[in-house]
């Protein structure tokens, strides 16, 4: 009878000991999924990892990139309201791909574009932001329909295009195709390059000029 007893205890103890053998393990296959799930959490997907290597080819080429935020004129109604009521304007962080002119440029076009689809002036689809305007007459249809393919070029979820004293900007977001497909940076590329050349072909036409008086 003692035998017996000794037998079921010690069978207890075996049942025991492998059912923490058990918990144990699976507290450390826990462990490691929660570890491993952190560290591919934190790390760079293929599309970060390209974005950075464009943006650092980007600068080799004279492209600077900084970052802002630009309103969403497109945004719905319930996106530009706030729960308490109060209309707010939802603005959207995006990337700056800047080419600058020359340091001997003087008096370029300068203004900003910012994506409207309601608007007609001065390019369908595009507003002019604050009539921050100069250097180029809003009625000179040729060059804004010059400008408006420039842009029609452009890499798309473009949301502002900017000529200012120092150069061009593209704003916006990188696309995905895009960017994984090697498109980004050689049609970002050639459209500012293009917008660059034309607004630098007016700041040239306008010191002939001021020559001439």
């Amino acid at each position: 009878m003692c035998n017996k007893n000794l037998e079921s205890v010690s069978y207890g103890y075996r049942l025991h000991d492998r059912g923490d053998s058990n918990l144990d393990w699976l507290i450390i296959a826990l462990v490691l999924l929660v570890g491993f799930g952190g560290v591919a959490y934190v790390m760079p997907s293929k599309f970060q990892r390209r974005v950075s290597q464009l943006r650092l080819e980007a600068r080799k080429q004279g492209i600077f990139t900084s970052s802002r935020t630009i309103p969403d004129l497109d945004a719905d109604a319930e996106d530009r309201v706030t729960s308490g009521g109060k209309v707010r304007q939802r603005e959207n962080l995006c990337v700056v791909y800047d080419l600058t002119y020359p340091s001997s440029t003087s008096n370029p076009p300068t203004w900003h574009l910012v994506r409207y689809r309601k608007s007609q002036v001065p390019i369908p689809g595009w507003l002019l932001r604050d009539n921050n305007l100069e250097g180029v007459q809003l009625s000179d249809a040729s060059y804004w329909a010059t400008v408006a393919e420039y842009i029609a070029d452009m890499p798309k979820y473009c949301r502002s295009v900017i000529s200012h004293n120092n150069g061009v900007s593209w704003i916006g977001t990188e696309s995905k195709d895009d960017v994984i497909e090697d498109r980004f940076l050689t049609e970002l590329t050639s459209s500012l390059e293009a917008l660059r050349d034309l607004n630098l072909s007016i700041s040239a036409a306008s010191e002939d000029h001021e020559d001439t008086e």
